[in-house]
């Protein structure tokens, strides 16, 4: 089913149209005869004024020329959908479009010259979360507030998450959201029902299941991405926290690692690993090891993306009907689950500003997103409040899981903005490694977490000072 939405208008711009002003050249009026035979004295020759100068003529607007570097997704289909999208309003509206979309091995290094050297595209799509937030606040990006508030009017307007993340301290925005992931909870509930337990609804719930069904050496109950070749690892630690009231960092983004909550749930994770209920090579799992351990039929519950429901919807459907597709399981504060919310940003360099934004609100209105969300196969979560009920998340009771868990889906920097500093402890796993000092290494609470708090607060510390450069 298509649902369809009032499609914005936009501004018209570059209107060609070369306006030559032609000049006439009057001939002189020769003496007019009387109208009688009686004789007149002969009148002298009319003066004829002079022609009018010729106006120059009005220079044509340059037809605007857009760059555009975007990363590649998950789903080709709906990348394909968006090059066409996006070719289409620029053969639409008379502008040029140079389209590079490329996967994270070019995409990465190629934005981190460009931040070096200030050389960037027109537009940014979508943009690497860490190079987001050092964008925004390094003043490169066009604001987009207007933009912005003008999208969300529609569809019930923006998801908090993607608001949050597009915003700086300021309240001014400089990104426009396209979509988002989040994660769920996936359980072998046969495996609970060999057994005689209910689906667990706590973090407490989990590690008692686990060690009920774990079968040591041979199938362990949870599969916890706990390793720091992984982001996943910092996803569940870190979502973790917020569920027992903890945090990384505080709303102003100050360090706030320090706390009982975060001993408690350091409690949580030691407990799990001295039982045997993780398997014990999950410390070096690089992203996609829970997703192999739970689809290869070694593990009984994992944390993750929709990829996993993808994949078992395509290639094991005997495993699908064995597998409980729930909402994370909460801790006393609730549930929470750490997710990236993919933006777009302009460059405060481009030539033609009014295309870049005229292109971008027009591709991330809902309008274009609702079939690009259908082709991702719920990779690609909403945006927009309402567009959670649409009809493609009603295909099926997985599908109306995931998409109800966006509900408690917020960015990294929560409770505040997400920072560079906050990005660059995220991609150096500094909250894993917290974890693993416990897990692994045998350190007590306390001195694993004087450590990670020093290295935040280098992180933080580090970040100021070139904020004042």
């Amino acid at each position: 089913m298509e649902q369809r939405s009032k499609r914005l208008s936009r501004r018209e711009f570059l209107k060609s149209a070369a306006l030559v002003a032609g000049a006439s050249t009057l001939a002189a009026c020769a003496p007019t005869p009387a109208p009688t035979a009686t004789p007149v004295p002969k009148q002298a020759a009319a003066t004829v004024a002079p022609p009018a100068p010729t106006a120059a003529p009005t220079k044509p607007k340059e037809r605007a020329k857009l760059v555009m570097w975007a990363s590649q997704t998950y789903t080709t289909e709906a990348d394909a959908l968006m090059d066409k999208q996006i070719k289409d309003w620029c053969a639409q509206n008379n502008v040029d479009i140079e389209l590079n979309r490329m996967a994270g091995d070019v995409r990465i290094p190629k934005w981190k010259t460009a931040f070096e050297t200030k050389q960037f595209p027109d537009i940014g799509a979508f943009l690497e979360m860490n190079d987001a937030a050092k964008f925004m606040l390094s003043g490169v990006l066009l604001e987009t507030t207007d933009v912005v508030n003008r999208l969300n009017k529609l569809e019930g307007g923006y998801v908090e998450g993607a608001l949050r993340d597009s915003r700086r301290a300021d309240g001014k925005y400089f990104m426009l959201p396209h979509y988002a992931s989040t994660e769920v909870f996936y359980v072998r509930k046969d495996k609970l029902q060999e057994k005689g337990l209910a689906l667990p609804e706590t973090w407490e719930d989990v590690v008692n299941v686990a060690k009920k069904i774990t079968v040591p050496g041979q199938f362990w109950g949870w599969g916890a991405q706990v390793g720091t070749p992984s982001w996943d690892s910092e996803v569940e630690f870190s979502s973790t926290l917020w569920a027992y009231g903890g945090k990384t960092w505080d709303e102003q983004g100050k360090v706030a690692i320090d706390s009982p909550e975060t001993r408690t749930v350091l409690n949580l994770f030691r407990d799990a690993w001295k039982a045997g209920v993780i398997p014990p090579d999950a410390t070096i799992w690089d992203d996609s090891g829970n997703n192999k351990a739970y689809l290869t039929g070694i593990v009984g519950m994992i944390w993750n993306t929709p990829s996993v429901l993808a994949s078992m919807e395509k290639n094991d459907p005997d495993l699908l009907s064995k597998t409980e597709i729930m909402l994370l399981p909460k801790g006393p504060k609730g549930r929470f689950t750490s997710g990236y919310y993919y933006r777009a940003g302009i460059f405060s360099s481009t030539k033609y500003p009014e295309a870049a934004l005229g292109l971008m609100e027009y591709l991330t209105a809902p309008t274009q997103l609702r079939p690009v969300y259908d082709l991702s196969a719920g990779n690609m979560m909403p945006v927009f409040k309402n567009m959670t009920n649409d009809d493609m998340w009603k295909k099926s009771k997985q599908r109306e899981t995931v998409v109800k868990m966006t509900e408690f889906t917020v960015p990294q920097g929560y409770p505040g903005s997400t920072t560079p500093w906050i990005q660059d402890a995220w991609m150096d796993h500094t909250v894993c490694k917290m974890f693993n000092r416990v897990m692994g290494d045998g350190w007590d609470n306390e001195k694993a977490i004087a450590e990670a708090k020093a290295i935040l607060q280098k992180w933080y510390d580090d970040w100021q000072a070139k904020l004042k450069a």
